[in-house]
């Protein structure tokens, strides 16, 4: 009798601990909202949270960099805009100049004219982005395009890739050679330079103008085809972002599915939880009162 009394208690005690585990567990749940509250609630559901947040955290920087090439890219697309409208006029003008009507006083001032787009175009080469490097390519502290020996001279271009997902990236930098040179002897900057010498001459400048007008053709074209890459590369962007944030959405909504707890499904649980403990305390306090007389009626 001793021992099958002492297995009635220890049962018994066991059957109460488990239930108010599973109810005080039940009510961290529902003020935490969280099924999963230990890893060792659920180890396999917890290993899915943590690759949740390390997924959420390579989202973080990735968002941070789609940004920031979003915003780099769109300048670089608003500067070439305005090259390419400034190499536009420069064409105009070298058209106005190739009238043989003009006199010299006139093709001066129209060398003025390109002087000053001339002038513009090397201030746009040597922008800065919104991290305040140059916009087109150089390194640090250096401007894309500076004057040696009476010529304008590129500065090595320095390769930006930005890292916008897992294995993947998006060159940020055009360099400034790649903008204004059309081809091997189709310098813009110095093909108008020489231009405005021309102009300013006083001399014949009819061959000189006729050679340039080929060239700005040529300089007008290959700004659009710069600008055309520039914006591959920003839809590219745009694309990606939508795609994270589709990705972001679908991984919180699974996340839920694992992490989360249904606030009525738990709180039935509970009152169920409840329910049983107290009827096994009942239980418990009832037959532990009877006698070994009572037992053997």
């Amino acid at each position: 009798m001793q021992i099958s009394t002492s297995f009635f208690y220890d049962s018994a005690a066991r059957r109460m601990t488990d239930l108010t585990g599973k109810a005080n567990a039940l009510q961290v749940q529902i003020s935490t909202g969280k099924k999963l509250n230990n890893p060792s609630d659920d180890a396999a559901a917890a290993a899915q949270v943590a690759e949740f947040d390390r997924r959420d955290a390579d989202d973080a920087v990735y968002k941070t960099n789609l940004t920031l090439a979003g915003s780099l890219l769109q300048q670089a697309d608003t500067t070439l805009g305005q090259i390419g409208k400034q190499v536009q006029k420069a064409l105009e003008l070298a058209t106005q100049a190739a009238n043989g009507t003009l006199n010299a006083s006139n093709r001066s001032s129209v060398g003025d004219q390109i002087a000053s787009i001339r002038d513009a175009l090397v201030g746009l080469a040597n922008s800065k982005d919104t991290r305040g490097l140059p916009l087109f390519g150089a390194a640090a502290g250096t401007d894309a395009v500076t004057m040696v020996n009476g010529r304008y001279a590129y500065s090595q271009a320095n390769v930006s890739d930005i890292p916008i997902a897992d294995g993947q990236s998006v060159d940020v930098s055009v360099s400034a050679d790649r903008v204004f040179q059309a081809g091997a002897n189709d310098d813009t900057l110095n093909v108008l330079n020489t231009l405005v010498t021309a102009l300013k001459s006083g001399g014949d400048a009819s061959a000189t103008v006729k050679d340039a007008m080929d060239k700005l053709k040529a300089a007008n074209d290959n700004v659009a085809s710069v600008q055309a890459s520039v914006g591959a590369r920003e839809a590219r962007v745009e694309l990606q972002q939508g795609l994270q944030q589709a990705a972001s959405t679908d991984r919180a909504q699974l996340r839920s599915s694992v992490e989360d707890v249904d606030p009525v499904e738990t709180i039935t649980k509970l009152q169920q939880t409840m329910t049983v403990l107290q009827a096994t305390q009942a239980s418990f306090t009832k037959l532990s009162s009877l006698s070994l007389f009572d037992y053997l009626k």
